[in-house]
């Protein structure tokens, strides 16, 4: 090794807390025997440790009896957050991982080489070293990548944290039983962190699929599934098959050591099993990506969901009307119904809701983007989050002395729809809200003044690229025998003509038009979504379709 390149090694591992020592051109690892706590070291439960030492699974807190909340500063502790599963630091799968207020810088550091060129000891003393190391009690919570980051990126000082017996298991991890991921992926990398990028290729190429297919069935189905869709991983967001091709450089690491919290222990025991397994999840056929929805949502009538969301309780929904709830409902109605939380739009107060201030009849209007939440949600997570019982209001709950102003915590919560709604119900407002509903910003634009409830909202391109004439036709076959030739022969809404309140309530129209009035003899009037812009398109017409002064 040149000497520059020694130096520019030193100063790296000096960065994030480690020395080089005992090194020299014709000698890169020092001498001296393997000592015996390296020897009889569990290098397997050092993997754990790697990934977080205070998990139960690797009988930490023995001997040194730590008393402290890891947890609330997990990413400040865990060696995978700034060292990376793959070791690499910020050369590897974590060059684009950019810190935060919550989550330190990676480290510079090639771990993989390090552990390569010393010796046990030497990493062992390295480990235990507390000079320019960061103590355990450092105050945290000031952290920013910005502004503060000097404490929060030096390494912890484990000598205050780990016993002799533990840094020898990481000691043994490092270097006797860490993947090299060169072994299963090949990668390129582009940019620099924290904004650089990744590619992989070449996953599993090593391997044998077959085998890898028999180690799966043998070892992973029973959970996840035949085809890694039944049980799904990292948030309840990926399928087995895509957490390999999409993360790689991690997969390895839980396949080997286990899964921290779970019931998955290791499940290879050598290499040649961790390339099988990875060769064969690599057959995005056999391992899709997307796990197929639930029976549930696959019967479900997204139509009547739409009916739901306006009120449930309606008998065009098929709700049963001699339900011991029902005179609760219609007693507390803006209580229960979807629209009135979030918005005929979805946006909640960030919609045309930002201006539908609360009152002692009515609680506030959501925060959330419930548009934005729908695109991504799975079906079961949407299902899941409308049935949860956890923060939400019993149907029994006393409305009575709701107020905004004094009393506002029970009725702004959530119903708890699991003592009202049957499961196919609740299905029935999934396929509504990932399937069925209108996506308000294919129909017009709209700008916000202010925020709720004092905001207001602003429509404007309302049919957007709708063709009026195939609007008037479709006006003319489906709403003239009701509401007359211009719009006006029936008051809807308090005194609104059918143009008006289009113009002005474009946010709640495309709901009813598409699901229909309740209470009415009104149903959908539009089949898709081109119908449904032609008939903005031609309501926003004030000559065909005039504006009455509404009564209110």
């Amino acid at each position: 090794m040149k000497v520059s390149k020694l130096l520019s090694l030193a100063l790296l591992l000096a960065l994030a807390g480690f020395t080089v020592s005992g090194c020299s051109d014709d000698d890169p690892v020092a001498p001296g025997g393997t000592p015996a706590a390296y020897t009889d070291a569990d290098g397997i439960n050092g993997g754990r440790m790697y990934d977080k030492f205070w998990a139960d699974e690797t009988g930490f807190d023995s001997s040194k009896d730590v008393s402290f909340d890891f947890d609330a500063y997990k990413d400040f502790f865990r060696c995978k957050q700034c060292h990376g599963w793959d070791r690499l630091g910020s050369q590897g799968a974590y060059i684009g991982r950019a810190p935060s207020t919550t989550r330190p810088n990676v480290s510079a550091v090639d771990l993989r080489a390090y552990a390569a060129n010393h010796t046990p000891q030497e990493i062992f003393d390295n480990l235990s070293a507390a000079t320019g190391r960061r103590a355990l009690t450092a105050d945290l919570s000031m952290y920013d990548p910005d502004t503060n980051p000097t404490v929060g990126d030096q390494m912890p000082d484990l000598s205050e944290i780990f016993s002799d017996a533990q840094l020898w298991q990481l000691v043994k991890y490092l270097k006797a039983e860490a993947v090299d991921v060169d072994d299963l992926y090949s990668f390129t990398t582009g940019g620099t962190y924290p904004t650089g990028d990744i590619a992989y290729s070449g996953i599993g190429a090593g391997g044998n699929a077959a085998n890898g297919d028999a180690l799966y069935t043998a070892r992973c189905a029973s959970c996840h599934g035949a085809d890694g869709t039944s049980f799904l991983v990292d948030g309840d967001s990926y399928t087995v098959g895509r957490h390999v091709r999409s993360k790689p450089y991690e997969d390895h690491h839980k396949f080997k050591f286990g899964q921290l919290g779970s019931a998955m222990g290791s499940l290879v025991t050598d290499l040649q099993e961790l390339q099988d397994i990875y060769a064969a999840l690599t057959n995005s056929t056999t391992y899709p990506d997307e796990a197929p929805p639930p029976a549930g949502y696959v019967s479900a009538d997204g139509s009547n969901g739409g009916r739901l969301y306006d009120k449930f309780w309606a008998i065009e929904t098929g709700f049963n009307q001699s339900d011991p709830n029902f005179d609760t409902l219609n007693d507390n109605k803006d209580f229960f119904r979807c629209k009135q939380c979030h918005g005929w739009d979805r946006l909640g107060n960030e919609g045309a809701y930002i201006n539908r201030a609360p009152r002692t009849t009515r609680p506030n209007v959501t925060g959330l983007d419930l548009l934005a939440l729908s695109a991504e949600y799975t079906p079961q997570e949407m299902f899941d989050a409308i049935k949860s019982s956890a923060g939400r209001r019993a149907p029994t709950a006393d409305l009575s002395t709701y107020d905004p102003d004094t009393n506002p915590s029970l009725g702004d919560q959530m119903p708890d729809y699991s003592q009202i709604l049957t499961d196919a119900q609740i299905w029935d407002l999934v396929k509504f809200l990932l399937e069925d509903a209108v996506d308000v910003n294919d129909l017009y634009d709209f700008t916000l003044d202010g925020g709720y409830p004092d905001g207001s909202i602003t429509f404007s391109n309302v049919g957007r690229d709708g063709d009026a004439t195939a609007g008037d036709a479709l006006y003319a076959a489906r709403c003239v025998g009701c509401h007359g030739a211009d719009g006006t022969q029936i008051g809807v809404d308090g005194g609104y003509s059918v143009g008006s309140h289009l113009r002005a309530k474009p946010n709640e129209d495309q709901h009813k038009f598409k699901f229909g009035q309740l209470g009415s003899d009104m149903t959908a009037l539009v089949t898709d979504l081109n119908e449904m812009k032609d008939l903005y398109k031609a309501l926003s017409n004030t000559t065909n379709y005039p504006d009455p002064t509404p009564s209110r």
